[in-house]
């Protein structure tokens, strides 16, 4: 059985009210997710075929969650050839985007509800509810204004800022927002938290935390943009002066969810999260000019009224504000304001996070974007833009409407070199092989021990003398790569910042020394050797401190397992994949255990107190040119420096993690995957270190893996959308109006975009899971168009009781489904 991920790496732009779309789309990302997890819920194939294996809704779960159902039925018709899971993995979004993101995410990482949200939005979305209650405009507020409105809305009308015919509802909004406080935000920002908060809290519904939507081995990460008003001082290193600094305004805001193989999760999702999560919501969403900003201690009021804690207060400052009290200021003064501003379109951080996380199967790596306002080609006016045109366009429209061209290249270039890596591995596969060969002297015998395994992998490098010139300048890489774990080490012992002239410093000091005890210059060439301990100096110190080669080579071993599980049947190596799970667990465990070396806290209190004793003196100094000479500083040092890394390096036991892996290699489930199998794995093991020769000196210094999956990109929209259309309808979406904000302004607008955010999620969705299956869908004659229109109608039938006020445009929809399945049956 050939087994793949689907993994979604989900960007949500904002959108202001237009957050009634992408509430309905995520609703539909949920529910395709939990269909996986439902229909991978009992680990036998076979059984999953079984003719009575049908979905079956869980108690608690949603009254619109049917599309479960189908999701559930296509993944089951293609299981026959292709086991497919889904899993969204990576989410970010910005202003309206990032509320949606936040929500989801909490939703996925504890298998919650996303219905109390669904009545929040409909309801509480509202312009007299979101009102500050003493900025609301009252019965005879601004009454010389009254004649004025129906003109205005008139001219607006004409202008397409609103509706060719605005309701009764919106008409009576628009007047008591137009005679509500000016000059002043108008909209309640602590009203907007205690919202939020109320949301996000009633996700629970009922069902435990305990849970989650993303398999063993995941990890989900959620970014929010938000800008920073004031901004922060960051260190820039130029040549004269050495350090200039900047104000940095763009901000992120990042959570996430481990679910460790075997272990128990550690999420920023739960309850004790959830002020951090409405936090961000907040201040994501602080649209200028609307909202005031947000600060903490907004929400540290609002909890003290309502009598509730904020358990996870010190870890979000922590993972989010350390540049505020790295440099001596309170994160309590931060003031931010909507992502929007100077971020819409977070495509660059889920690029980031995306390259991220390992594969557990084959992946189908997608980077799926939420655009509600996809560009379309309009006639060009010929007239100048105003003076307020102007100023709108220059400080808001333009800067949140930035094409995305530089990120999406950003994405092409990163396929060129993985197809680049991809070809490297294949072509070079046979001469690694060989050198391999050359390493065991002979093929591997018939029982691998453990001794064998750590013997084959110390003496690798002897291979490759020094001679060669990959070799040397692999190792030179090495070395360098090693100086940098041992600078980040050292700052974190010292509380230093990680971006900082003191970091660079330690890092030329660590240079210096290596050069000073002949770490550049000793020969490459070594006799055979059975531990570390007997490797030369210049050796010895880069398996001491090479965590960065060792997450590769990791994940390398981890990458060469998912190819075993679709192995021929009549190949030696077949197995099934319970077997090869067990392997990949302890892989995983290995790989998890390398995180521990991404902060100092791992050291000893002595080891700490020698560092700070000889580097701490530098807490003072914040300008290169007033830092020691690095060669001065080592020639003053060196023993004391020699003594410091014997000791870190002895802290760190890599060796032992080494070791544990060579166990792994030659234990007994590795060997009951067959010889095949097992030799696979060991050729990929011993022989990396060739493959990162070729591999490191295309990627960045520091890599932590080498991934070899693409990633693809797709969109949904309402112009991707086009399964179900009612005619002469124009644009589907009516939220853009009034600047975006139409939505606040009629319940009719709001229940008419959440309607098509679901409608359109459903018909891209299957989309894209036709296309990553395609084959199995072919070879078993499915009819994609029949499953989506199952989907489009359940979604109708279920929508029709809630959303009352678009109940003539249910009713157009319905018929145009029932008249697309009509021809659908004709045509089979």
């Amino acid at each position: 059985m050939k087994e793949k991920e689907l993994r979604l790496a989900l960007v949500c732009y904002g959108g202001v009210s237009l957050a009634l779309y992408e509430h309905g789309i995520t609703k539909e990302i949920l529910n395709l997710v939990r269909a996986s997890r439902a229909y991978h819920a009992i680990p036998d194939v076979s059984a999953r075929q079984a003719p009575t294996y049908r979905f079956a809704p869980r108690d608690g779960d949603a009254p619109d969650s049917c599309t479960e159902e189908v999701y559930f039925d296509l993944l089951k018709a293609i299981g026959a050839a292709l086991d497919l899971r889904v899993v969204v993995d990576v989410i970010a979004g910005s202003s309206a985007g990032g509320v949606n993101g936040i929500t989801l995410a909490r939703a996925l990482a504890h298998d919650l509800t996303l219905d109390p949200l669904t009545d929040m939005w409909l309801s509480e979305a509202d312009i007299q509810r979101l009102l500050a209650p003493e900025a609301k405009a009252r019965q005879w507020s601004k009454w010389y204004f009254l004649p004025f409105i129906t003109p205005l809305l008139g001219r607006l009308g004409r202008e397409g800022v609103l509706p060719a015919a605005p309701d009764l509802e919106m008409r009576s909004a628009i007047s008591t927002f137009l005679r509500s406080r000016w000059f002043h935000p108008p909209l309640d920002g602590p009203g907007f938290t205690a919202r939020l908060l109320t949301g996000l809290q009633a996700m629970g519904g009922g069902r435990s935390e305990s849970g989650s939507l993303l398999p063993a081995g995941h990890r989900l990460d959620l970014v929010v943009t938000v800008t920073d008003f004031y901004g922060s001082a960051r260190a820039i290193f130029v040549h004269d002066p050495p350090i200039v600094r900047e104000r940095e305004h763009r901000h992120v805001l990042r959570f996430a969810f481990e679910h460790p193989p075997g272990g128990a999760p550690v999420s920023d999702f739960g309850r004790d999260h959830v002020p951090s999560l409405a936090f961000a919501a907040r201040a994501t969403a602080s649209y200028p000019g609307a909202f005031p900003p947000a600060q903490l201690g907004e929400m540290d009021g609002l909890l003290a009224r309502r009598r509730e804690a904020w358990p996870g207060r010190g870890r979000f400052i922590a993972a989010n504000f350390r540049h505020y009290t790295d440099a001596g200021l309170m994160p309590e003064d931060a003031v931010l304001v909507d992502g929007s501003v100077l971020n819409n379109k977070p495509l660059s951080e889920t690029i980031a996070a995306a390259r991220t996380h390992s594969a557990f199967r084959e992946v189908d790596r997608r980077l799926v974007y939420i655009d509600p306002h996809p560009y379309k080609e309009t006639a060009r006016p010929h007239r100048t833009p105003g003076f307020f045109a102007t100023l709108r366009g220059a400080l808001s429209d333009l800067p949140r409407n930035e094409p995305i061209y530089d990120e999406l290249a950003q994405i092409d270039a990163f396929n060129d070199q993985i197809r680049q890596r991809r070809a490297v591995v294949e072509a070079t596969r046979d001469q690694v092989s060989a050198l391999v060969t050359l390493i065991t002297g002979g093929e591997f015998p018939q029982e691998v021990d453990e001794a064998s395994v750590r013997q084959w992998r110390l003496n690798g490098p002897r291979i490759q003398p020094g001679a060669n010139l990959s070799g040397v300048s692999w190792l030179r890489l090495m070395t360098i790569e090693a100086i940098k774990v041992v600078a980040q080490l050292i700052c974190q012992a010292c509380a230093y910042p990680e971006v900082s002239p003191r970091l660079r410093w330690i890092e030329e000091v660590i240079d210096a020394w290596a050069r000073s005890v002949g770490i550049y210059s000793e020969s490459r060439i070594h006799p055979p050797v059975r531990r570390e301990a007997e490797l030369p100096l210049y050796a010895r110190f880069v398996a001491n401190f090479s965590v960065f080669y060792k997450k590769r080579r990791n994940s390398f071993i981890i990458q060469s397992t998912n190819r075993l599980y679709h192995r021929a049947a009549s190949d030696s190596c077949y197995v099934a994949s319970e077997d090869l799970d067990v392997v990949k667990r302890r892989l995983y465990r290995s790989l998890d255990a390398l995180n521990i070396y991404d902060d100092a806290q791992f050291l000893s209190a002595e080891l700490m107190w020698r560092i700070q004793d000889l580097f701490g003196r530098l807490a003072e100094v914040d300008a290169k040119d007033a830092l020691p000479n690095p060669e001065v500083f080592v020639q003053e040092h060196r023993d004391t420096i020699s003594s410091i890394l014997d000791r870190l390096g002895d802290e760190c036991d890599l060796a032992g993690l080494d070791e544990e892996l060579d166990a792994l290699l030659a234990s007994p489930s590795v060997a009951a995957l067959g010889a095949a199998c097992q030799r696979e794995l060991l050729i990929s093991y011993i022989g990396y270190l060739f493959w990162d020769m070729v591999l490191l000196p295309m990627v960045p210094t520091g890599s932590t893996a080498i991934t070899l999956e693409e990633i693809r990109v797709d969109r949904i929209s309402p112009e991707d959308a086009a399964s179900l259309r009612v005619e002469n309808e124009g644009p589907i979406l009516r939220g853009g109006t009034l600047a975006g904000f139409g939505g606040f302004f009629s319940r009719s607008t709001r229940e008419n975009d959440y309607l098509w955010g679901r409608l359109n999620a459903v018909d891209r969705l299957f989309d894209i899971l036709a296309s990553t299956a395609a084959k199995p869908i072919a070879d078993a004659g499915l009819d994609i168009a029949a499953l989506k229109t199952r989907a489009l109608a359940c979604v109708l039938r279920q929508e029709a009781p809630r959303l009352t006020n678009v109940g003539d445009l249910i009713s157009r929809l319905q018929a145009a489904v029932e008249k697309s399945d009509a021809t659908d049956d004709e045509h089979a």
